[in-house]
């Protein structure tokens, strides 16, 4: 019995009966169909304009001497589609909830009809890809990778260095999922959720404390510590030096952005979990504990100063 994919391409092939049509067109008409569901009639609108006829006809029937690029194609308002090459422009240059279809091929030659489905790989390209792809490594790749099942014949080392890439790029696309909205995330070590400090200043206490959680810590310290002198650097002459013309408005957004992002980063450095990462490198006597200590003293003297020059500037605009 035929699959309801099949099914639809038959459909498909029957409703175009002009003779000479290319059957992997009609494939790709029936994967843009169940996964962007477009309106009648805008597969056929589309894929008529001239510049979507060429790029289908590149993809469908070129060999790619330089490997295969990608085919997207996207539905940027109700109803309509386009074609485009690669996945240089995405769905997000679109309205929001805009998504995407992805199809790519697996070898240089073109793909025959017989053979289209492995020749042709597609898949769904959501409107925001950064945010799909933190989600997928939250709720799938890290719980799959803490299944113990899924990891009975692994080495321990070679558990603790995907873990830890896993764990790196999660935190990479968190970072920048908060750059986007202005503000900076600082990522908290790889294990945090399963640390567990002790006010004891026993020193057998600290002698059982694995030497990796300490060294995650000082790591991330490191890094913190680099993010802040980024968001403390930051100057509202920036548009200026781009040959820009900056507004008084401009100037207080800058320096209200700037306070809020501050602000975000004390929060942080705030929680219970940092605290006790913090009083740990005291305990431990740790050289990387001076350095918390000056990053921490850093924020909350730029969170008052952006204060009072956001304060002093709202003034001066009031005044004029």
């Amino acid at each position: 019995m035929p699959s309801a994919e099949e099914r639809a391409a038959l459909a498909a092939a029957n409703a175009d009966e002009e003779a000479g049509a290319d059957p992997r067109l009609r494939l790709l008409r029936t994967f843009v169909a169940q996964s962007l569901r477009p309106a009648a009639g805008a597969w056929e609108r589309c894929a008529g304009t001239a510049e979507a006829e060429q790029l289908l006809q590149a993809f469908l029937r070129r060999a790619a001497a330089e490997g295969p690029r990608p085919l997207l194609v996207v539905r940027p308002g109700p109803g309509g589609l386009a074609v485009l090459p690669g996945l240089e422009a995405g769905p997000e240059s679109g309205p929001a909830g805009a998504k995407g279809l992805f199809f790519l091929r697996t070898g240089p030659e073109p793909p025959e009809p017989d053979s289209f489905r492995g020749a042709v790989v597609c898949g769904d390209l959501p409107a925001a890809p950064l945010e799909h792809l933190a989600v997928l490594f939250s709720e799938v790749v890290l719980p799959v990778l803490a299944n113990e099942k899924n990891r009975l014949d692994w080495p321990h080392m070679v558990y603790q260095d995907v873990r830890q890439q896993a764990h790196s790029l999660q935190c990479d696309l968190l970072v920048i999922l908060e750059q986007v909205k202005g503000k900076t995330l600082l990522p908290l070590p790889a294990g945090s959720e399963e640390m567990e400090f002790a006010d004891s200043k026993s020193e057998t206490v600290l002698d059982s404390i694995d030497k990796s959680v300490i060294y995650a810590i000082e790591s991330a310290v490191i890094k913190w510590s680099y993010q802040v002198q980024v968001v403390l650097k930051r100057e509202s002459s920036q548009p200026l030096l781009q040959g820009e013309n900056p507004t008084p408005n401009m100037e207080l957004e800058f320096w209200k952005s700037r306070y809020e992002d501050l602000k975000f980063i004390y929060h942080q450095l705030r929680t219970i979990k940092v605290r006790d990462m913090a009083r740990l490198l005291d305990k431990l006597q740790s050289s990387y504990f001076p350095a918390f200590k000056a990053m921490y003293r850093d924020v909350v003297a730029g969170e008052d100063q952006q204060m009072f020059s956001q304060i002093c500037l709202s003034q001066i605009i009031i005044e004029q």
